[in-house]
């Protein structure tokens, strides 16, 4: 689990290093087509999956700005005339006399930073879900339909929030040199039913039901020896309410 939460953390920092690059790079390519650098690295940066970086490839880099020389304001370098003044760009295109707002070249390093951080976030998504797909096999097996849900995973933590949960969830504790050494949930069901199962080196040892439980639940681990495997199941049907659960002693 910890190696999960490794490549998570760098998986976050490629992300943020995508936006970088994407940002960079955006702001020197607008400034050279004479487009609102601001306004564009703010939509590529702020707009998700990437669907703002497609929106300035798309539209924002088929226009190129130039400075009109009579009005002095920003308009369609194509353009016959001025789209602010009016003014007759003709004898101006394609001429030297035309002044671009910048001829600066962008350059590609920071798009080429941003690339190498996609596929680096990529690569280390796959390795969490292979590395969770290892150490807690049960959660990919297990079936289930959850509405509105919401879920907290860490080490020796688990807490769920579901509006409807049909189904089954679990997860697998491993006891090391004695610990954990208690489990412990609250649970508070609104509508349906739900259980808890207790499983210890495949055989099930506790099944509870959440629907009348109205105290905390603790149950002994220091009861089974080291590489015990206990696995943890959760079973609704039709159901709506909180569990908090809780290993990290």
């Amino acid at each position: 689990m910890l190696l999960m939460f490794i490549l998570i953390g760098v998986a976050f920092l490629a992300v943020i290093g995508t936006m970088t690059g994407l940002g960079v790079w955006t702001y020197r390519d607008a400034r050279a087509r004479g487009l609102e650098a601001g306004m564009w690295t703010a939509i590529v940066v702020l707009v998700p999956n990437l669907i703002g970086f497609l929106l300035y490839l798309l539209i924002a880099r088929k226009q190129h700005k130039a400075m009109c020389p009579t009005c002095g304001q920003k308009t369609e370098a194509s353009k016959p005339f001025c789209s602010n003044c009016g003014a007759d760009m003709r004898d101006y295109q394609n001429s030297a006399h035309l002044p671009l707002t910048t001829g600066k070249k962008t350059g590609k390093a920071p798009l080429v930073v941003a690339l190498a951080c996609v596929g680096i976030t990529v690569a280390t998504m796959i390795g969490a879900g292979v590395a969770v797909g290892m150490e807690q096999p049960e959660m990919f097996t297990s079936k289930n339909v959850s509405l509105f849900q919401t879920q907290t995973m860490r080490p020796g933590v688990w807490k769920l929030s579901f509006r409807y949960f049909d189904g089954e969830k679990a997860r697998a504790i491993t006891i090391k040199d004695g610990k954990p050494q208690t489990f412990r949930m609250e649970a508070s069901i609104t509508k349906g039913t739900a259980e808890l199962g207790i499983t210890v080196d495949g055989e099930e040892v506790k099944r509870v039901s959440l629907n009348e439980l109205t105290d905390e639940f603790i149950w002994d681990l220091s009861q089974y020896p080291d590489k015990s495997r206990v696995v943890i199941k959760l079973y609704g049907e039709k159901s709506s309410g909180k569990i908090n659960m809780n290993w990290k002693n």
